[in-house]
């Protein structure tokens, strides 16, 4: 536990720095685009408009209240994939500011998960406009919602951490990285539900942590029920261990960066 403490103590250290350069990157991303603050909501009802598209239209699948349950999945998914993606290029992304200026190194894939949790929430609140419109009420099970958002963004700092290690010493890794994205999105329930799966082959699905997220999700906004309490736990503990694997080769490399990069 000692490497977390060591982390504990230098975000206290650093918390000023992590803010703002949290809420700086932010707004250098708001500047440079149109619509501003905007964009943060149509994305992600543009991305969940794409998949109508192809679910209910093309192939004339889907059911009741379907955009609710396909935008309880992807909003989870693109803040997991775009952490991901931005945490791996986040060492070798400050190279320059490294070679000047000691930084413990976590603190950078921390940051980019901080900015894409921002994006996130800015698609929850769009989640609960959707759910007005379409006639799925609120429940007191909503609170339980940030039960799901901790295991959940344990789950992205784990493997942000480890792959912001592994994104300096990798020249590949973004290529290997987006096809593992890829496979990952169509092996995870995003666009259909576990029912449509073999039975014989189903428990396989519950080896993939997005099962027990995206169902504990569309629980809370769709079928207005609890999250899935233990299998939440396990993926917790998991979590925290991916957070210690990531910490310790932060640590362990620390001084080696700035060779590489």
């Amino acid at each position: 536990m000692s490497v977390l403490k060591r982390a504990i103590n230098d975000y206290k250290k650093y918390k000023e720095y992590i803010l703002y350069t949290t809420k700086s990157e932010l707004k250098v991303q708001l500047s440079s685009t149109f619509l501003g603050y905007f964009w943060w909501i149509l994305d992600p009802l543009m991305y969940m408009l794409v998949y109508m598209l192809v679910v209910m239209v093309i192939f004339q699948r889907g059911g009741e209240n379907f955009p609710i349950f396909v935008f309880a999945a992807l909003v989870p998914w693109k803040w997991t994939v775009s952490s991901i993606k931005d945490s791996t290029k986040s060492i070798k992304g400050k190279s320059s500011i490294l070679q000047q200026v000691y930084l413990p190194k976590f603190i950078l894939p921390l940051i980019k998960t901080l900015i894409n949790t921002t994006k996130y929430l800015f698609g929850i609140l769009v989640l609960l406009v959707l759910m007005i419109f379409f006639g799925v009420p609120y429940t007191l099970h909503l609170f339980e919602f940030l039960a799901v958002f901790f295991v959940q963004l344990l789950l992205i700092l784990g493997l942000g951490f480890i792959f912001s290690h592994l994104g300096v010493f990798f020249k590949d890794i973004d290529n290997i990285l987006d096809f593992t994205l890829r496979f990952w999105f169509y092996v995870s329930p995003t666009l259909y539900d576990l029912e449509s799966i073999p039975e014989s082959v189903r428990f396989i699905w519950w080896f993939n942590p997005l099962t027990t997220i995206y169902t504990s999700y569309r629980n809370i906004f769709l079928e207005g029920t609890s999250p899935l309490y233990l299998p939440l736990l396990v993926w917790l503990i998991v979590g925290i261990i991916l957070i210690t694997i990531g910490l310790k080769y932060l640590y362990k490399f620390d001084k080696n960066y700035t060779k590489v990069i």
